[in-house]
């Protein structure tokens, strides 16, 4: 019942056996499972078929003609055999997961997608026409949103200012190049805190638990960091900086890898301005777990956590694959291996969380397909067109190139001891049960990948009746994605004494019940 397995509904059924997993809408194959109507009009067609190819087999003896079609070698009659043998195939009941028919939006969609024409669909996709129109559709519902709820107009107002926010240009300070860097007032931190040691106290600067890198999603070709503005306070009143990333989108962004560039010149960026702004709390995890004091409501050292939603979660876990593979180099060529937390906080990322992400982008491109929207979404070009492209930029794949180009440098003398699980922070991915945009499969596959690369620190969380831009809103409103990602960080808190210690962690796959 739903009771007991609240994850098993009819709609995450469907989403389940959406394309790639089952055949494409308005195939044969498909007719088949949801038409009970279908199997009859295929199979008097190949009866029509097969009788121009029994006169061209040669038969010799008159009694071997009588025989069944399934003896001939031809493969028309060797199918139309099976269905006159399989009466379950000529009177069987349509699938009971595969939706007949498409919701309204889903019509509407498909629709629109065969009534334009081709040529339009791409000049309007390619000349950033779809990208205002995304973004317009936003900004009209912002003012819906704050009139039904006062105190997230009251908060975003509040952030807006610049004495709490503040603009960080980055790389080739392109419009959309650029970092929104909120810290937690003074009167928000806890007295108790304490810069740790090692530190030079400053006054000017901010004693924090770590730090939020946040990267938006937008399809890949719209979206900017005021939109998802209101995902900071839930952090800072955890006494966390909150970093809203902006990236070049698409058309402005040729391919993912410029994206992907966007995002680091902006994480190295913010390690610059945050070594002058702000200082880490002391951990004092150790100290207090000998004292019997540790509890989940302490204020000690958080890290560094990496989170992104849909595109922006693909965006975000290929520049962790891109600093791992980065990591896995010998550490006189790589800076980045040979950074130390303890020296550098902010140059290196503590956690990943993922939220309602496409990570494999053949699949993805398969299931937009599915919805008609392949033609128009951004991802096909910025994701090279070919299926061959597609495979290069997704993060699992990639990262499993990367393990087999570095495999020689792996085995060196100065790497022995050296695994993925040593090198790579604890990940969380999230995901909607009813996402109809991103169907959870691309959470569940992923993880499947990327621990058969290695990656066995990761988890998975499935969070009952939500959709894809639910999971966003609940860490601006409150709601189970929020509390399930910060109830998983104090749990990874309370697995290690000391940050950076990922040694031992357990593979663990939960649902959000």
């Amino acid at each position: 019942t739903s009771q007991q397995q609240p994850l098993l509904t009819h709609e995450s059924v469907a989403l389940s056996l959406a394309p790639p997993r089952a055949p494409p809408r308005d195939s044969v194959i498909r007719n088949l499972y949801t038409n009970p109507r279908s199997d009859m009009r295929l199979h008097n067609l190949l009866t029509s078929t097969s009788t121009s190819s029994k006169n061209n087999d040669d038969v010799d003896d008159p009694d071997q003609a009588k025989t069944s079609s399934y003896e001939s070698h031809n493969l028309q009659s060797r199918f139309l055999q099976l269905l006159q043998d399989g009466n379950h195939l000529l009177h069987h009941n349509i699938h009971p997961h595969l939706p007949s028919s498409l919701s309204l939006p889903d019509q509407l969609i498909r629709f629109i997608g065969r009534t334009l024409p081709l040529e339009w669909q791409h000049r309007h996709r390619d000349n950033g026409n779809f990208r205002n129109i995304a973004d317009g559709m936003v900004k009209l519902t912002c003012p819906m949103i704050g009139l039904s709820n006062l105190r997230l107009t009251h908060e975003f107002l509040k952030l807006s200012s610049t004495k709490r926010r503040r603009r960080i240009r980055y790389g080739d300070h392109h419009a959309m190049q650029y970092i929104d860097l909120f810290l937690p007032q003074h009167d928000d931190i806890n007295q108790q805190m304490q810069p740790s040691a090692g530190n030079n106290i400053n006054e000017n600067k901010v004693p924090v638990r770590g730090t939020l890198f946040f990267v938006h999603g937008g399809a890949w070709g719209s979206g900017h960091p005021w939109m998802y503005r209101l995902v900071a306070p839930a952090f800072l009143a955890r006494n966390l900086a909150v970093a809203i990333v902006g990236y070049r989108t698409y058309p402005d962004a040729i391919n993912i890898d410029a994206q992907v560039d966007d995002i680091r010149l902006a994480f190295d960026e913010l390690d610059d301005v945050l070594n002058e702004c702000v200082v880490p709390v002391a951990d004092d995890a150790l100290e207090r777990k000998e004292a019997g004091t540790c509890d989940d409501n302490d204020n000690g050292w958080v890290g560094n956590i990496v989170m992104g939603h849909s595109s922006g979660a693909h965006i975000a876990l290929l520049l962790l694959v891109d600093m791992l593979s980065e990591r896995m180099k010998p550490s006189s060529t790589s800076k980045l291996a040979a950074k130390e937390c303890s020296q550098y906080p902010w140059s290196l990322p503590h956690y990943f969380v993922g939220l309602s992400g496409p990570y494999d982008i053949s699949d993805h491109f398969d299931f937009e397909a599915g919805r008609g929207v392949e033609q128009i979404s951004p991802m096909k070009p910025i994701c090279g067109y070919t299926r061959l492209n597609f495979d290069r930029a997704s993060p699992a794949k990639r990262l499993l190139s990367k393990l087999a180009s570095f495999r020689e440098q792996v085995d060196s003398a100065d790497l022995t001891n050296l695994t993925m699980q040593e090198i790579t922070p604890p990940m969380l991915l999230v995901h909607g049960i009813e996402d109809s945009t991103v169907p959870f499969t691309a959470t569940s596959d992923a993880g499947r990948k990327l621990r058969s690369c290695g990656l066995t620190g990761l988890d998975e969380i499935y969070l009952e009746k939500t959709e894809h831009q639910d999971v966003i809103m609940h860490f601006m409103m409150g709601g189970s994605a929020m509390d399930a990602v910060f109830e998983w960080l104090r749990e990874q808190r309370r697995r290690q004494n000391v940050i950076g210690q990922g040694s031992g962690r357990k593979m663990k796959l939960q649902s959000r019940l």
